[in-house]
């Protein structure tokens, strides 16, 4: 089973949420786990979703994650991301427009990762 990764960049933490091949139960327990981490911290966090062709965003796994979201929205400082097919990105802003947020898509992780700890960018 994934679990949330930690990456330290210079003084920025990013959280990483890789669900790359994941199955809808596995996406479902990692956005949990992820929900629970950020409440449990209680602080801004940036954030990196990494997917890939093999993961699908069903409509139960789309649900749970506008459960979680919810619950940590004003934790999510900025969020990117990685992978994502232009279904997917039609999906991404589908859900800036309902939570009214700018979380963006980025082609590599790097872009993503500089995207992330710009002071600049939001």
């Amino acid at each position: 089973m994934k679990s949330v990764q930690r990456l330290q960049v210079n003084e920025k933490e990013i959280l990483i949420l890789d669900y790359s091949s994941c199955k809808e139960a596995e996406m479902m327990a990692l956005a949990t786990e992820f929900m629970q981490l950020a409440l449990a911290e209680n602080k801004m966090v940036l954030v990196m979703t990494v997917y890939n062709e093999k993961g699908f965003v069903t409509p139960k796994v789309m649900a749970h994650f506008e459960k979680v979201t919810s619950q940590i929205l004003h934790l999510v400082d900025k969020a990117a991301l990685v992978g994502l097919s232009p279904t997917k990105k039609i999906i991404l802003k589908g859900y800036n427009l309902l939570f009214n947020r700018n979380y963006r898509a980025f082609n590599t992780r790097q872009e993503a990762i500089a995207y992330l700890i710009d002071p600049n960018s939001k």
